[in-house]
C-alpha cells in the first residue's frame, strides 16, 4: 500500500501541512445563500476583517468550487485520500507550528506559538526543537488544545497500529527512535517529548542533520486523540520519551480509526468545519469555524459557506457560466483554458481568471517491480515512442511545456538550473530506431517461440532469469472521462510504430477510486488490489515547497514494504542521491541545486515516470470572488482564506 510524503496529485486531464507525514494527494488531471447577515464573533458582535487588499470585507456569502476529481470521503492523507479529499483536509486542518507564505517560505506560526522554539544541538549530533504553544487554542467543538494534541499527531501517525492497518505511519520518521517505535520494537518514542501542558519537543536524528527543510521537519498540528480512539487512550512521558497507554492496540481500535477517517462531524483546527457530505453527488459543504484564530498572519476566513462538488471537464465551464459553480481551479488542458478565456472576454466583468506555473508535471507512472516496466530499457523505449512535445502542445494548447524530470516550471531550483539540465538530460526525442536499439540492448530479442524476433511480427519477448519468455505487453490503467487518457490512446497506444517495434499496450478504463486502489495496492478495500496488476498509470504530481523525494525512492526495507516508494523502483544510487539532496544546510542553496541536478540526471536515465507536460494553470471564477490570489506553492485554502464575496 502506497504512502506519500509529498505531496502528490494524480490528474484526470499534487503538501505542506504535516512535514514528512502522511500521503500526498492524488488527482486524475455562483450562487449565494441569500443572507447578507454577517457572521458573529463569540461575543455576538458583527465581524469584519481587514483583507490584505486593504478593504474591509464582511464575513458572509457562499462560493461553489468545482473539481473534476471526485471526493471519496476519506478525509485524512494517511490512507488513501485523493487531491479533492486533500483540499477538504486542508480546509479543516490548521494551527501548524510552521506554515508557508504565498512565496513558499517556511515561517513560524506566531498565532499558535508563544515564542520561537528553543534549539539545541546534542552531543550525539541530534537536534532538539522545544516548542511552547499559546493559551486559548481550541478545536471547533470548544475542546482546549494542549501540547499533548501536537504530540498526538506525531505519535498516532507514527504508531505501529496505523502501520499494521496499511496506513502511513511516517509522521515522525526523521526523529530519534522512530523506526523502533513505528515497528513496535519499542513502546517509547524518545524523539518526542511531552514536557507540560503547553510545552513539548521533537529531536531530529543525527542522521538527518543538517536537513534543507529543517524548520518544516519539526512542525506538527493538533490531533484530538479521543476522536480516533476514545477517552481511555492516553499519551504519557516518564522522562524517556512519549508512549501510548497499553490499551491502544490494533484489535481494540482498528474499527474506530477506520470509521473516524470518514466521520462527520469531526473536530476542526482549520478555518472551516465539514458540515456535510453527500456521497451520491460527491458534494461537501463547509462552514466557517468560529473558533479559528487565524493563520500565521492572523488571517481569518471571510466566505461563510463553501460547497465543494464534482464537475466534469465537458460541462465545468458551462456550470461556471450558469452559476452552478463559482470557482474552477488548476484547469490544465488547452481546450479548457481557451474556452475559459473566451468566457471571460465575452462576459466582460462577470468572470475573471488568474494564471500561474505548475509546481509539478503530468506523467506516465511506471511500476518497476514486475512485468516489462521493471526494466529501464522498456521505459526508455516508451519514451522514444511518444512525441512528448507534440503531446504537450496538443493537451495544453501552448499553455505548458515538456519537462524531463520530477519538477515543474514554478520551482526555483529548476528555474536556476534549467540551462544545465537541458544540456545534461536525455530529452528522449521521438525515434523508432532508438526504441528498437534500447529494447535489443535490454534482451527483448525473441518471439513467442524463443526464436529471433522479426520486425513487425507480433510482440517481442525477453528471457527472464527463470528461463521463461516475458511478452512485451504493457497493462495500462486509466481513469474514465480522462482527456489525457484519450489523448494517450491516439498518440501512444494506437501509434502504428508500437507494432513495428514489437510492443503492445492494453488499456483498462475504470473509476478513479478503483484506479487508486490498484495504485496503492490497497488490500483494506479488497485483497485483489494487493496483487500487482498494472504496469502503467497516467497520473500527475504536484510538489510542495518541501521537495524531499527520499521516501519516494527509498530502498529501506521497512519503508519500501509500506509502499512509500510508489514506483517500487530499487536503485541504490537513486535512493542515495535523493537522500543527499536534502541533507544540506538550509542556507546552502548552491549545494542543494548541485545535488538536485545530480539526482535528476540519474532519475532521467532510469525513468520511473515519463513526464508528459508541466502546465500553466488557470483558475476561472465568478467576479463576485474578490482578492483571490492563488499559486502552486500554496494550498487552495490559503488562497480562499484571503478572498471574500461581494455580490
Amino acid at each position: 500500500m502506497t504512502k506519500k510524503l509529498l505531496s502528490i496529485f494524480i490528474v484526470m486531464v499534487m503538501l505542506f501541512s504535516l512535514a514528512a507525514c502522511g500521503r500526498g494527494s492524488e488527482e486524475p488531471a455562483g450562487t449565494t445563500d441569500g443572507s447578507e447577515e454577517p457572521a458573529k464573533t463569540d461575543n455576538g458582535q458583527e465581524q469584519t476583517d481587514e483583507t490584505n487588499e486593504g478593504s474591509e470585507a464582511k464575513v458572509g456569502g457562499q462560493i461553489i468550487i468545482g473539481n473534476t476529481t471526485e471526493l471519496s470521503g476519506d478525509w485524512v492523507p494517511y490512507f488513501q485520500n485523493n487531491a479533492a479529499d486533500y483540499d477538504i483536509y486542508n480546509f479543516i486542518t490548521g494551527y501548524s507550528l510552521v506554515e508557508t507564505t504565498h512565496e513558499g517560505e517556511f515561517v513560524i506560526n506566531k498565532t499558535v506559538v508563544a515564542k520561537d522554539p528553543e534549539v539545541k544541538v546534542n552531543e550525539d549530533g541530534s537536534k532538539t526543537y522545544t516548542w511552547t504553544i499559546k493559551d486559548g487554542l481550541t478545536y471547533s467543538d470548544g475542546t482546549p488544545i494542549t501540547a499533548k494534541d501536537y504530540v498526538a499527531t506525531i505519535m498516532l501517525w507514527s504508531s505501529p497500529v496505523v502501520g499494521e492497518m496499511g496506513g502511513s505511519n511516517t509522521a515522525g520518521q526523521y526523529f530519534v527512535g522512530w523506526k523502533d517505535f513505528a515497528t513496535g520494537k519499542s513502546k517509547v518514542f524518545p524523539g518526542v517529548r511531552l514536557i507540560d501542558e503547553k510545552t513539548f519537543s521533537f529531536t531530529i536524528d543525527a542522521e538527518y542533520v543538517p536537513y534543507f527543510y529543517e524548520l518544516a521537519l519539526v512542525s506538527s498540528s493538533p490531533t484530538k486523540l479521543s476522536f480516533w480512539t476514545d477517552e481511555t487512550v492516553d499519551i504519557k512521558d516518564d522522562g524517556q520519551g512519549c508512549y501510548f497507554t497499553d490499551n491502544f492496540t490494533l484489535e481494540a481500535y482498528k474499527d474506530k480509526i477506520n470509521a473516524a477517517r470518514r466521520a462527520i462531524p469531526r473536530p476542526s483546527t482549520g478555518p472551516y468545519v465539514l458540515e456535510s457530505y453527500d456521497e451520491a453527488s460527491k458534494t461537501a459543504v463547509l462552514k466557517i469555524n468560529p473558533k479559528f484564530q487565524g493563520n500565521y498572519e492572523g488571517q481569518k476566513p471571510h466566505i461563510e459557506t463553501i460547497i465543494y462538488k464534482k464537475v466534469t471537464s465537458e460541462t465545468a465551464l458551462d456550470e461556471l457560466k450558469t452559476g452552478g459553480v463559482d470557482l474552477l481551479t488548476q484547469m490544465a488542458s488547452g481546450s479548457e483554458i481557451q474556452a475559459g478565456l473566451d468566457l471571460v472576454e465575452s462576459e466582460e466583468g462577470k468572470f475573471d481568471y488568474i494564471a500561474y506555473p505548475r509546481s509539478g508535471y503530468g506523467k506516465l507512472h511506471f511500476v518497476c517491480d514486475f512485468g516489462p516496466t521493471q526494466y529501464p530499457e522498456v521505459r526508455q523505449a516508451i519514451a522514444y515512442l511518444l512525441d512528448r512535445n507534440d503531446f504537450a502542445k496538443a493537451f495544453t494548447g501552448g499553455f505548458g511545456s515538456v519537462v524531463n524530470g520530477p519538477y515543474g516550471e514554478a520551482m526555483w531550483f529548476y528555474i536556476e538550473t534549467k540551462d544545465e539540465l537541458n544540456q545534461k538530460l536525455n530529452h528522449y526525442p521521438y525515434s523508432v530506431e532508438k526504441a528498437i536499439e534500447v529494447l535489443e540492448k535490454g534482451g527483448w530479442i525473441y518471439d513467442e517461440n524463443g526464436n529471433p524476433y522479426q520486425e513487425g511480427k507480433g510482440v517481442r519477448h525477453k528471457k527472464t532469469e527463470d528461463g521463461k519468455l516475458m511478452p512485451l505487453i504493457i497493462e495500462w490503467a486509466a481513469s474514465e472521462q480522462n482527456p489525457v487518457s484519450e489523448l494517450l490512446v491516439v498518440k501512444l497506444q494506437k501509434n502504428p510504430d508500437l507494432e513495428k517495434v514489437g510492443m503492445k499496450i492494453n488499456q483498462t478504463v475504470m473509476t478513479f477510486s478503483e484506479l487508486l486502489n490498484y495504485f496503492y495496492r490497497d488490500v483494506t478495500e479488497d485483497p485483489k488490489y494487493g496483487e500487482p496488476t498494472y504496469h502503467m498509470f497516467n497520473l500527475a504530481t504536484n510538489f510542495t515547497p518541501m521537495y524531499d523525494l527520499s521516501n519516494q525512492y527509498t530502498i529501506d526495507p521497512e519503508l519500501y514494504a509500506q509502499g512509500t516508494n510508489q514506483n517500487y523502483i530499487k536503485d541504490e544510487k537513486l535512493a542515495k542521491l535523493a537522500q543527499e539532496m536534502v541533507k544540506v544546510d538550509p542556507e546552502d542553496r548552491e549545494l542543494f541545486k548541485k545535488k538536485f541536478v545530480e539526482f535528476i540526471v540519474r532519475w532521467n536515465e532510469l525513468l520511473p515516470d515519463l513526464p508528459l507536460y508541466s502546465n500553466i494553470y488557470h483558475d476561472f471564477f465568478n467576479a463576485k470572488l474578490k482578492n483571490y490570489k492563488n499559486n502552486d506553492l500554496i494550498q487552495l485554502v490559503d488562497a480562499i482564506l484571503y478572498a471574500y464575496v461581494e455580490e
